[in-house]
């Protein structure tokens, strides 16, 4: 009887942990990591995309933000015309604050959103090492999260300091897929 129980237990266990869903990420995200999308503009988010309604609300900053894309493992914001956000929960073959996943974020902003930032959290949105999960080239890149697999791509995108003419305007990118392996971003 009480192998049984522990078995109980352990199943009870494992059905939690398999519960993490991003739209439940996207609800307990702090303010502070975007301060002009409160959490009622997040809920709204949910509460458009189950109606079938486009995601959009007004930000604290006057103008609007987007979900533009929602699955159980992935989510992609419009946050202005400068800055988005990507989120992914990648499995883990460690447990971080009770959970098998972490979150990763990334943040791109500026022209064209040719400048990303990647941070990692746990599912409760503490912060974890960066270094410990992908190692960054020192230039500036922008980074892409597949909304299919857990996997990001880095491009670096080189042109000549200063053409002398329209001709010779030349674009080298350099795009390198990194893939999750349950603990780090490695090179594929």
């Amino acid at each position: 009887m009480k192998v049984f129980f522990i078995i109980l237990s352990l199943l009870l266990t494992c059905a939690v942990q398999a519960q993490v869903k991003m739209r439940d990420v996207v609800k307990q995200m702090p303010d502070s990591l975007v301060p002009y999308l409160k959490q009622n503009a997040r809920l709204d988010f949910i509460d458009f995309v189950d109606s079938g309604m486009k995601a959009e609300v007004s930000n604290d900053l006057g103008g609007k933000s987007q979900l533009t894309e929602l699955t159980d493992d992935f989510a992609s914001f419009t946050l202005n015309s400068a800055s988005q956000i990507q989120l992914r929960l990648l499995d883990v073959n460690e447990t971080i604050d009770d959970a098998p996943q972490i979150i990763c974020m990334v943040r791109s902003f500026g022209e064209s959103m040719r400048e990303s930032t990647i941070g990692f959290y746990s599912v409760t949105w503490r912060p974890l090492p960066t270094e410990k999960r992908i190692t960054l080239p020192s230039y500036m890149h922008h980074i892409e999260l597949s909304s299919k697999a857990p996997e990001l791509t880095i491009e670096r995108e080189i042109c000549m300091d200063i053409p002398a003419n329209d001709e010779q305007k030349e674009m080298d990118k350099t795009l390198i897929l990194f893939k999750w392996n349950n603990e780090t971003f490695k090179i594929y």
